[in-house]
Order: structure tokens, then C-alpha cells, then sequence
């Protein structure tokens, strides 16, 4: 049995360890987080968040996303209203960023 998401999180729902990252936890920190059922556009922008983060060891901003995905910032946000940090961060497994509240 799988361990549930709070096991994994730290007090502000971001994953203390990226090795606890799968598609399963993501899905359950967007229905958690009301951002669910995650769409392809939702998955396109997390794995692109992930990689980008295994490469430069930081979140990237959200004009890198759109321009990497074809995505508008409105776009973006429209898909994970509570920002990109605490949305497509969160949910592709990467620590809370310095300065997010």
C-alpha cells in the first residue's frame, strides 16, 4: 500500500523528496488542491516544470513554460490558478521555491 500524500508533504503540501514524485501523487495533490482531474495541457507543463528543474536546479518562470509549451500566460494560469509555483510546481514534485508564501 502506497503511502498517502501527507506522509510525503511538507506544511505547505510541496514534497519533501522529488524520488516521491509518480503521476499517481500528482494527481492526488491536484484534486487535493482543487486542480484536477489534470488534463494533457496540465501533464504537458509538469513534465516540462520537472525537466527544467533536473537541468537548472530551479523552477522556470512562466514565460519559459509558454514559450516551451505554445501556451499563453493566461493559459497557464487558467490551468493552475493558485500560481505556477503552488500549481505546476507542486504538482511536478519540486521543493517549495525561496520567497513563496
Amino acid at each position: 500500500m502506497k503511502p498517502s500524500t501527507e506522509a510525503l508533504e511538507d506544511n505547505d503540501g510541496f514534497l519533501m523528496e522529488m524520488s516521491h514524485w509518480s503521476r499517481e501523487i500528482a494527481e492526488k495533490l491536484a484534486l487535493k488542491n482543487d486542480l484536477g482531474p489534470l488534463t494533457e495541457d496540465h501533464w504537458k507543463i509538469i513534465e516540462y516544470v520537472k525537466d527544467y528543474y533536473q537541468v537548472h536546479h530551479q523552477g522556470p518562470p512562466i514565460v519559459k513554460i509558454g514559450r516551451a509549451t505554445g501556451f499563453t500566460p493566461s493559459h497557464i494560469c487558467k490551468l493552475f490558478p493558485c500560481g505556477v509555483a503552488r500549481g505546476a510546481y507542486r504538482l511536478a514534485g519540486l521543493p517549495r521555491p525561496t520567497g513563496c508564501l
